[in-house]
């Protein structure tokens, strides 16, 4: 079957630097930083120190760290960037820092340490896969991909819209290889594939690779990033089955092989927290869109409102009528400037009214585009009018939703604007919880 892609005309930002966001006088903690919701282990009144883990997680679930040193205001919910609400700490900012600009000793793991060590620190330090939009702890995403001898590590970015990933591979590429090498460590895995896109990324010398892997593999792919989805799990898995001979050296184990993948800001993260003995309390944010007056990649305190992101980049040029978070295909809109940044918070994106589309809904006009779109032939048109009219629909079609890889093409495609991406995820989530 021939492969369906589209090709999206997006603004490209170029970012020189990575900006180091101001220390925000209140935190607001957020419970949910990953798949599921973690369980605070503090309350209103305490006094925390910066880097104390504050909440604790459970398999997927991971820990939290106080990103800052302060006081526990109040545990109240809010509204989180991905549009659910879940509970939060108010942390008011007092006292020293331990970790925050102080120099960090650099602790080689790569031989002392043995993998389960490896595996249980990525836990300790709250790490999550954003690889893709489910967010789970990478620490569990590992020991549940113990079969799989391949880690596949994508170093641009999902969404044409946004550039984090891609910077921060090309900015840190020491780092992310380092932190890409400890995990496949932790996996066994016998190679480790790159797949990079050529116009941002430089391959790094032989030397540097070699002195990084060692016994493991390396190798690296160019992806044509033109074409969206061009970074989903199903393309990158196609173009590994294509090598899979040059990639592991037991032939039965080819056939069973599904590679586990991350991004490069989860290497990255891995990096820092494993190398630089520092839990998970900041990440690199990308503020763009036509309504600021300067784009940036900003590093923040998790638990930063966006309204201090926005003062960063000098405010806005025009008010912004909408703004998304995690990029202009899949994001989220939201209206609240207080709500926080969390661990999966990618880009912030601005924009005026102007810039938006038509974003009407009306009635399904049985063009077919949705299904001409669908990489995988799901016919999200009916499965939509199966749960919003109630129209009857076979027990097949409905299972093929569980063939989405989550491109959200459908929404792309469809004149009416129905939200037949979001249908089907929701079909597909109620699904599985039903069969835990």
């Amino acid at each position: 079957m021939r492969e369906k892609k589209e090709c999206f005309d997006f603004p490209r930002y170029e970012y020189r630097r990575l900006h180091t966001a101001c220390i925000p006088a209140t935190a607001i903690v957020s419970v949910r930083q990953g798949s599921g919701n973690s369980k605070f282990l503090i309350k209103e009144g305490d006094t925390v120190t910066e880097g104390q883990m504050i909440a604790s997680g459970y398999k997927n679930i991971v820990p939290i760290h106080a990103p800052i040193p302060g006081i526990v205001g109040e545990i109240s919910e809010r509204v989180m960037p991905d549009g659910s609400c879940a509970e939060c700490a108010v942390l008011r900012f007092e006292g020293k820092f331990h970790f925050e600009g102080k120099e960090r000793i650099y602790a080689d793991y790569r031989k002392k340490q043995g993998d389960r060590k490896l595996i249980s620190l990525m836990r300790e330090n709250g790490i999550i896969n954003t690889f893709d939009f489910e967010n789970h702890s990478l620490a569990e995403q590992i020991l549940s991909s113990a079969s799989n001898k391949i880690l596949g590590v994508r170093l641009f970015d999902f969404d044409p819209g946004c550039f984090r990933d891609g910077f921060i591979s090309s900015s840190f590429t020491a780092e992310v290889l380092e932190g890409a090498y400890l995990c496949a460590r932790a996996l066994h895995a016998e190679t480790v594939v790159f797949f990079y896109d050529g116009r941002d990324f430089v391959i790094p010398d032989k030397k540097m690779t070699e002195s990084v892997f060692d016994t493991i593999q390396c190798r690296f792919l160019k992806i044509d990033t033109k074409f969206y989805p061009s970074g989903s799990r199903r393309v990158l898995e196609k173009v590994v089955q294509k090598n899979i001979d040059s990639y592991l050296k037991n032939g039965a184990a080819k056939e069973k092989t599904h590679p586990l993948f991350i991004d490069s800001a989860t290497a990255y993260s891995v990096y820092r927290c494993l190398c630089l003995s520092t839990p998970l309390t900041d990440t690199i944010v990308e503020v763009n869109g036509p309504a600021l007056h300067e784009a940036k990649m900003i590093k923040v305190k998790i638990g930063t409102p966006i309204r201090c992101l926005l003062e960063e980049c000098g405010g806005c040029e025009k008010e912004p009528a909408k703004i998304i978070i995690n990029g202009l295909i899949k994001g989220t809109a939201v209206s609240d400037l207080d709500i926080p940044v969390t661990k999966y918070v990618k880009t912030v994106t601005l924009l005026y009214s102007d810039s938006l589309p038509d974003q009407n809904t009306s009635e399904c006009i049985h063009c077919g585009f949705c299904r001409k779109a669908c990489p995988q032939g799901i016919q999200s048109d009916l499965i939509y009018s199966h749960f919003v009219n109630k129209t009857p629909l076979s027990a097949d079609i409905l299972l093929s939703a569980h063939l989405c890889d989550n491109c959200a093409l459908c929404n792309a495609a469809c004149p009416a604007r129905l939200p037949l991406y979001q249908t089907v995820s929701t079909y597909k989530e109620k699904e599985n919880a039903a069969q835990l």
